[in-house]
């Protein structure tokens, strides 16, 4: 999920004079990577229209690297993260979604008898701007079932005895449906998470690809131009 912003040299000095062709270099390096950042900042309207309240850590996914003279390429490109396939690349080619990392948390440490391929937020659950779990109760969860990461995290038995009117959480062997649930003191349960033993599959939507080519055929010309003129100007 990488689109790469190239221009052939040959092509760029067909038709320039002399002193252009030797400054077209300079402007052309300077005007791709500024056509970069401005697509990569456009993106992040784009990520707005497309998804419903887009987090911020999604619409600043993308980052650029920049041309130069010597190699007229600029490319824009997801941050980097840690192992698999990034989470952008199926909203743009579609196709099964990869377990997140609360999913792999969950199926790793909690017993549960069935396959947990995707956990989904529920009824009862506490959701941000976004439609997603909000990160406190992510964090309540995942300690009162001994998920996190961080085992001095985890929710011990000595700590629910010094609080017992605390919210617990569990996942239920049998009789109630597939998920995370919680039981606060009064022992009202709600359900957090529905599990399926399903990937989530998504069509392509994100059009990460296309806007970035558009974005590029229509403020390249002007940019480049503009570019030139200054080099030129300062080289006499």
């Amino acid at each position: 999920m990488t689109v790469q912003m190239t221009l052939d040299h040959s092509d760029l000095t067909r038709g320039l004079t002399h002193l252009q062709a030797q400054q077209a270099p300079f402007a052309a390096a300077r005007a791709l990577t500024d056509v970069a950042w401005s697509a990569a900042n456009g993106l992040k309207g784009h990520m707005s229209e497309v998804f419903d309240n887009p987090t911020a850590f999604t619409r600043n996914a993308f980052r650029v690297i920049g041309a130069k003279k010597t190699n007229l390429e600029a490319i824009i490109q997801p941050k980097d993260r840690i192992g698999g396939r990034h989470y952008l690349s199926v909203q743009e080619e579609g196709g099964a979604r990869p377990q997140t990392g609360i999913e792999k948390l969950l199926g790793r440490h909690v017993a549960f008898d069935g396959v947990l391929q995707t956990a989904v937020p529920a009824d009862g659950a506490t959701l941000n701007r976004a439609g997603n779990l909000s990160p406190g109760q992510i964090q309540r969860m995942l300690s009162g079932l001994g998920a996190q990461r961080d085992r001095a995290s985890n929710t011990t038995t000595a700590s629910r005895r010094r609080r017992p009117t605390r919210e617990t959480y569990f996942v239920p062997r049998h009789g109630l449906s597939p998920g995370v649930f919680s039981r606060k003191g009064n022992g009202q349960l709600k359900m957090i998470m529905a599990f399926t033993d399903r990937a989530a599959v998504y069509r392509p939507r994100l059009g990460f690809e296309e806007f970035v080519a558009e974005h590029m055929a229509e403020h390249f010309p002007g940019k480049f131009w503009s570019f030139l003129d200054h080099a030129m100007s300062s080289a006499r």
